[in-house]
């Protein structure tokens, strides 16, 4: 894919395309339009890429009527390449030219694999898919590693990681807030001696911020070495 400088974003956020669209079933908490903003939209330019912008690559875990793929595509521009998964065979429906929509499970780490090598790469995750704690820990372990430098993993509706159905409950292990709570204290293991399991260490070189909101956290893939420390100028006593 040639890189090259991109038309600016349309000066409409999230919050805005959601309250004006028209088109499929849309079903988002209102206060995500903050987080998105804050997160996304450096990525409505294009992903950044060798000092110019190329095109991002963007999926979605959890496709249902279809109405959020094609707010993500008023968002993020008609160049972007936008897939959406879903284990229901109803939601191919809802693909069309410019979305690509396939149909398989969020925990089948082949089906996963398969679609981001037909993307062409991966630059952001959105996961709002079953919401199952167990499923959302198969998705990120597969897809994180495959996810670009200087790409984001989302995965919103956290507040079912509170919720026994969905396999969570409050500080209950493997629920996926518990998940990047562990991810946080991975990212810094360098100043700790408390074994860390496998997510961890890959927090520890391969994640450069975690930030939480109200049901969303969003982890930021940035390989990095050990940090360092610098004294610059005259000390003063």
């Amino acid at each position: 894919m040639v890189s090259e400088p991109l038309d600016p974003p349309p000066a409409d956020d999230f919050t805005s395309l959601l309250l004006d669209h028209h088109g499929r079933l849309v079903h988002k908490w209102l206060h995500y339009g903050r987080a998105y903003d804050r997160l996304l939209g450096e990525y409505r330019t294009g992903f950044p890429d060798s000092g110019t912008r190329r095109p991002v690559c963007f999926l979605e875990i959890g496709v249902s009527h279809g109405g959020s793929l094609e707010l993500w595509r008023e968002y993020l521009g008609e160049d972007a390449v936008i897939f959406g998964i879903d284990v229901d065979p109803r939601c191919a429906e809802a693909g069309r030219d410019d979305l690509h929509v396939r149909i398989g499970s969020q925990a089948d780490e082949a089906f996963l694999r398969s679609v981001v090598k037909e993307m062409g790469g991966v630059d952001i995750v959105l996961d709002d898919g079953s919401h199952i704690a167990s499923h959302q820990r198969t998705s990120f372990d597969v897809l994180f590693p495959l996810l670009t430098a200087g790409g984001m993993y989302v995965v919103e509706d956290l507040h079912t990681s509170y919720w026994r159905g969905w396999g969570g409950g409050f500080r209950r292990p493997g629920a996926f807030v518990e998940v990047a709570k562990c991810l946080v204290d991975g990212m810094h293991g360098w100043y700790h001696r408390i074994p860390l399991g496998p997510r961890s260490r890959l927090a520890k070189t391969d994640i450069g911020s975690i930030s939480f909101f109200d049901s969303i956290v969003a982890i930021e893939k940035k390989p990095h070495d050990r940090p360092c420390t610098i004294q610059i100028g005259t000390p003063s006593f």
